[in-house]
């Protein structure tokens, strides 16, 4: 007799039921009981849920390199804002002191 090899074929499921699956698991649902239910192994339904994380995150236009530029952004902004804030103090507080020495100066004439 020969030996047959197994050739196992990866199995595929359509979108709408990976998105029930998912709906599942965000329910509450564990992964484990889940996995059982179906006959999915716990490693495929976190990568599903994972990947519709990712899905969703690219949809709402939010990618960590958007958030990390747009910080930087803000970030660089507001440190020009607080040099120039720093710089309009040091303006006023010499003018202050110009105000008051003028100021002792005529009351001692």
């Amino acid at each position: 007799m020969k030996d047959q090899k197994l050739v196992k074929t990866r199995r595929s499921y359509d979108p709408e039921f990976k998105q029930e699956v998912i709906r599942m698991l965000v329910s509450g649902r564990s992964a484990r009981e889940t996995s059982e239910a179906f006959g999915i192994a716990e490693n495929v339904l976190y990568r599903w849920r994972r990947m519709a994380t990712k899905k969703t995150k690219l949809k709402s236009g939010e990618s960590g390199n958007d958030k990390a530029a747009k910080l930087a952004a803000e970030v660089a902004k507001l440190r020009a804002e607080n040099e120039r804030l720093k710089t309009d103090r040091e303006i006023l507080k010499k003018a202050l002191g110009l105000l008051s020495q003028s100021d002792s100066g005529t009351s001692m004439s």
